[in-house]
């Protein structure tokens, strides 16, 4: 029997509900805790060595064992304390220290959730409302982004580059090629990227707190000496020059078209003649109400950024056109934000 409407509606209304137990759980590191101490461990043992509340975290931790991500056990003895323990299949996902972890996504969604807590405020006057930051405090929650899009490229960053290259867009078989990785962060797609190309070089372009996570990552790898860095705001700051390819990833959507253009046109001097600019995101159908997903991250856009959006195929070949690129092309269609625009510098 096909859902009913109020049950579809309840189904969405209330979905936040699990998100902030996931989420809080996160901020709190309750699972790595758990996990810390022989993933055996009492409510009173876990509530006196965070300093959190004894109901609070056994009002949460309850109900993370309903959800499935939690085992609660009961006591040895009688009178003594339940204890909790995390579910093998979410040991590598939910301990904060495993290189897999998702725990900075989920702290990243529990910023984002601040935001859309005021999403009727942010449609009613056009711009973002001030949030507060987390009880991390506001650089871990910069950290929590920076590794929260860790979480999902090291999941996604082997099969896109095996995609590029297919798509002809790392096709640098020929010759060494040299990558520029605008705004890479902790340089997991660069990292894709050199695997699948042994004789490339790739040099990562960010923030300060991204340089660090890049170069933590390469420290002592094999990669290590083929991997370059330099800190920057790529919105200010001219990007170095005489790169083959610059890979612009999940970085368009935080911002409006002039912004875009400008970007464009910083990334195009980065190039040699000939060089390839690829953009990934979100990419829009023409009316701009798919894929579904799109549109969600449209919402988580508008009530974080400025003027961040999400665009068409149409919007991104216009901008990187005006800022001097020719043979736009979608190379990689998709209804995630792994959909890759391509272009040439003339």
């Amino acid at each position: 029997m096909d859902e009913t409407p109020f049950a579809a509606l309840q189904r969405d209304a209330t979905g936040y509900q699990r998100s902030c137990a996931l989420t809080a759980a996160a901020e709190l590191d309750f699972f790595t805790l758990i996990l810390r101490n022989g993933n055996r461990m009492s409510v009173l043992a876990l509530a006196e060595e965070r300093g959190v509340d004894a109901r609070g975290a056994a009002v949460l931790l309850d109900a993370l064992t309903g959800m499935g991500y939690l085992e609660k056990t009961a006591p040895a003895v009688a009178g003594g304390p339940a204890v909790y323990t995390v579910p093998e299949v979410w040991r590598e996902a939910l301990d904060s220290r495993h290189p897999l972890s998702y725990v900075p996504m989920l702290r990243h969604m529990a910023n984002a959730q601040r935001g859309w807590a005021e999403l009727a405020r942010t449609v009613r006057d056009g711009r973002p409302q001030t949030r507060r930051p987390s009880i991390l405090g506001a650089e871990e929650d910069d950290r929590s982004f920076i590794m929260g899009m860790n979480s999902i490229a090291v999941r996604t960053a082997g099969p896109l580059a095996a995609a590029l290259q297919r798509a002809g867009v790392l096709d640098f078989a020929a010759s060494p090629a040299r990558i520029l990785d605008v705004g890479g962060a902790s340089g997991t797609y660069t990292q894709a990227f050199l695997e699948i190309l042994p004789t490339a070089e790739a040099l990562i372009f960010d923030r300060h707190v991204g340089i660090e996570a890049a170069r933590r990552r390469f420290a002592g790898t094999p990669l290590e000496g083929r991997v370059h860095f330099q800190a920057g705001d790529f919105y200010q700051d001219a990007l170095p020059s005489g790169f083959d390819l610059a890979w612009i990833s999940a970085i368009i959507h935080q911002h409006g078209r002039e912004q875009s253009r400008a970007l464009y046109r910083n990334v195009l001097q980065a190039l040699k003649p000939g060089g390839r600019v690829a953009v990934r995101d979100f990419i829009m159908s023409a009316d701009g109400t798919s894929p579904a997903a799109g549109t969600l991250f449209g919402l988580n856009m508008l009530v974080h950024c400025a003027e961040g959006r999400v665009y068409t195929f149409e919007e991104v070949r216009e901008d990187l056109e005006f800022a001097g690129f020719t043979a736009v092309k979608l190379a990689v269609p998709a209804e995630t934000m792994s959909a890759v625009v391509s272009a040439v510098r003339p």
